[in-house]
């Protein structure tokens, strides 16, 4: 070869690798519901066996102390979708109360920023399956769609992963087709009720000894095989090395009654595992120190992507080692589960949390006399005022408020500079 058509091929060479190092990634939502924060074998859970997220967590890092600032599904998905705590986009409950129009939620939830309508300002295609809460997921800008979900979801949209992956797998033949770059939104209602798993699965944990959670383990497995089935398939298609994989759950799951932690700010009702799997670009690491939320999501995407941040983003690129190190604490808040005045969410406010790594103060609130608590919701206990030590006490069995009056105050004081209605 003379020197002249070596020079070529090194141009090329170098062309060709310098338009791979441009290519936006591809982004997958993996969206649990209703799962507890240690109900995967990764957890450490000793009978639910998740092999396909395991799989994903040694890829990933892995963020242990991921939160939701809002346990319940409607406001948790709605967080993640537009990097927004629930009280700045108006969605604290899943719906309004009896005999109130959705509308005004809608319409508050169309002015918020959205992870779809901005990658595809960037020339994404974006997907959306499963639970989606706002009517119409061209709300949100998708170009794709699974239809009208109404209230969180249709009986189609709600078919993916318990019917069918068809959905998923014709959006990306058509993204790849068009040479496009892509964001899936995969929602699945899984491992949320109805508890109706395959009995291949029930039998297992029958077997296995799981005295009355057999159907919920199962769920949670079965889950975990649709999550298998949407990874292979990028493997498939050779997307992987180009995908960045985000898992996340949007609230914890426990027996209903008194003692459930959905809508909950209890470890269990707000905890959850979040993943992040970017090939090449992410080192697989399972941080038990450093603190996660879903309001970092957007951020993050929208970092990866090469899209600018909305000013308004409360959240951190959890990308960013020198932000997510200097970060010192989180908030939660928890409403009740129905609305009643999307432009004043203390209305159906219940508490306000401030979490860092060893501390935990919970503020509870009384909500209007309109709103009642659902018969699955956590009753407010008879101390307003919580403080626990996570590094001692992860479950919350001993409220030091009475012991620690300086440090009570001095994190009511972080909590009100975060947010202050003046109804309190």
């Amino acid at each position: 070869m003379n020197s002249f058509k070596l020079l070529t091929v090194l141009l090329l060479c170098a062309s060709s690798a310098l338009a791979k190092s441009k290519e936006l990634p591809n982004v997958v939502m993996i969206l649990s519901d209703d799962q507890g924060y240690a109900d995967y074998s990764f957890m450490g859970h000793e009978l639910i066996q998740t092999p396909r997220i395991d799989k994903l967590a040694s890829e990933s890092i892995v963020f242990k102390r991921g939160y939701v600032p809002t346990a319940v599904c409607g406001p948790s998905l709605t967080t993640m979708i537009t990097g927004l705590y629930s009280h700045q986009n108006g969605q604290t409950g899943n719906d309004p109360i009896r005999g109130v129009s959705r509308k005004p939620w809608i319409d508050k939830f169309k002015e918020c920023p959205q992870i779809p309508a901005l990658l595809v300002s960037k020339g994404y295609l974006s997907l959306q399956t499963g639970k989606y809460w706002h009517a119409d997921p061209k709300n949100s800008g998708f170009t794709d769609d699974m239809g009208l979900t109404q209230r969180h979801g249709s009986d189609y949209s709600l078919s993916i992963g318990r019917k069918t992956m068809q959905p998923i797998y014709d959006f990306i033949e058509k993204a790849q087709s068009e040479e496009k770059p892509f964001f899936i939104w995969y929602a699945p209602f899984m491992p949320h009720t109805p508890h109706n798993p395959p009995k291949r699965l029930e039998d297992k944990y029958i077997k296995l000894g799981a005295k009355g959670q057999s159907k919920y383990y199962a769920m949670c497995e079965w889950f975990d095989e649709t999550c298998g089935q949407l990874l292979d398939h990028l493997d498939e298609k050779g997307l992987t090395e180009n995908t960045i994989v985000i898992y996340i759950c949007d609230n914890g799951w426990g027996s209903m009654g008194k003692g459930s932690v959905k809508a909950s700010p209890h470890e269990q009702g707000v905890r959850t595992p979040i993943m992040i799997k970017w090939p090449g670009r992410v080192q697989a690491n399972m941080d038990d120190q450093n603190l996660a939320s879903n309001i970092d999501l957007m951020p993050t995407i929208l970092a990866a992507c090469g899209v600018e941040k909305p000013t308004i983003l409360p959240g951190i690129n959890l990308l960013d080692k020198a932000a997510l190190e200097s970060r010192k604490n989180l908030f939660l808040e928890c409403f009740t589960h129905d609305m009643l005045d999307v432009n004043r969410p203390e209305t159906s406010l219940r508490a306000r949390s401030y979490v860092s790594k060893k501390w935990k103060l919970t503020v509870w609130h009384t909500p209007h006399e309109k709103l009642d608590l659902k018969g699955w919701q956590k009753p407010t206990p008879e101390d307003k005022i919580q403080l626990f030590d996570l590094e001692n006490d992860p479950m919350q069995k001993h409220n030091l408020a009475n012991q620690n009056p300086e440090k009570v105050s001095r994190l009511m004081k972080e909590i009100n500079a975060w947010w202050n209605p003046s109804v309190f």
